[in-house]
């Protein structure tokens, strides 16, 4: 099956029209494909609602990306071509254009802004929780259910290690799948209502979980008392040739940076699952947890909350 995005793209030459180029995009792939081209009149476009099949956690982020990949463009069009030019890339290039903002637009989902209890991102409800401190913040979130508190509760079998539903260490599969439940299940006093949380070792465990099954490579790296995520991309230059970045994702601190890195290095970076056993631990996670991740069918209520929330924040970002 087929489905039709609009990308918008800056003629630089012409700076009060808008090149409007129609891209296609197989339902198998993550990748975009030109075929045909034509000016409009520059405005400020409408950012249309999409409504949203059952579908599995990649398929959801994957339509989630397609459907609204020219309304980040919009927002970001500007960071996008000085990334290019500084780099040599060529920036209507469409497999640059995906990789590019398939990256920006999750992290735009997944982030928040800071290490600090109840910290979020602009789009999506994930606060920020410490872990495995005294006293620990978790112990002040209750079950929007039964009003019962984390830590009142006896974790589920497969964490049964852990003295409480609070002290869970939140893998990658919990940590979606709670995302898009049909509602969200914790309240905190910080933070209201939200559907998931977590430190930066599981929103990076979650975010590289979820960016390996789009097809890229990437990991968790721990440093410190910090984590973050890498992910490998291929960018094609302005003489045809591919170049290889290491992007430096922070989900915590809503930080992305890109850095050329060699083939061989690249070699050497894969080979390298962590420094640490905590490290290990993570990459580990992200890689038992797939197959769930993989086969999980979405909560439509779910799919139309965030939807709904991502067009709020393109609206916004437009009317700057």
């Amino acid at each position: 099956m087929i489905k039709t995005i609009q990308l918008t793209v800056i003629n630089l030459c012409l700076l009060s029209t808008i090149v409007a180029c129609t891209y296609e995009r197989n339902n198998n792939s993550t990748e975009y494909i030109v075929v045909e081209t034509q000016e409009t009149e520059s405005n400020i476009p409408k950012v249309k609602n999409f409504e949203y099949d059952l579908m599995t956690i990649p398929q959801f982020f994957t339509a989630v990306i397609a459907n609204h990949l020219s309304d980040f463009y919009k927002i970001d069009s500007a960071a996008y071509n000085e990334f290019c030019e500084e780099e040599n890339l060529m920036p209507r290039d469409t497999n640059n254009i995906n990789h590019y903002f398939t990256l920006k637009i999750l992290h735009d989902l997944f982030t928040c802004s800071s290490a600090s209890n109840g910290s979020r991102g602009e789009i999506l409800d994930i606060p920020y929780f410490w872990h495995w401190v005294t006293p620990n913040p978790r112990y002040e979130i209750y079950f929007t259910a039964t009003g019962q508190l984390l830590n009142r509760t006896r974790p589920p079998q497969e964490f049964s290690k852990y003295g409480s539903f609070a002290d869970i260490d939140r893998t990658p599969y919990l940590f979606l799948s709670d995302l898009l439940t049909e509602n969200p299940q914790y309240y905190s006093v910080s933070c209201d209502t939200f559907s998931t949380f977590g430190w930066c070792s599981e929103r990076e465990m979650a975010f590289s979980a979820l960016v390996k099954l789009l097809n890229y490579d990437s990991k968790v790296v721990a440093s410190g008392n910090h984590s973050w995520s890498e992910v490998i991309l291929k960018m094609r230059d302005k003489n045809g040739n591919l170049k290889n970045y290491k992007v430096h994702i922070d989900n915590t601190f809503d930080n992305v940076s890109f850095n050329a890195i060699t083939q061989s290095e690249i070699d050497v970076w894969k080979q390298n699952s962590g420094n640490s056993d905590i490290e290990r631990w993570y990459n580990k996670k992200t890689i038992s947890d797939a197959s769930k991740i993989e086969q999980h069918i979405v909560n439509q209520t779910a799919m139309q909350r965030i939807e709904k929330k991502t067009v709020e924040y393109l609206k916004k970002s437009l009317q700057k």
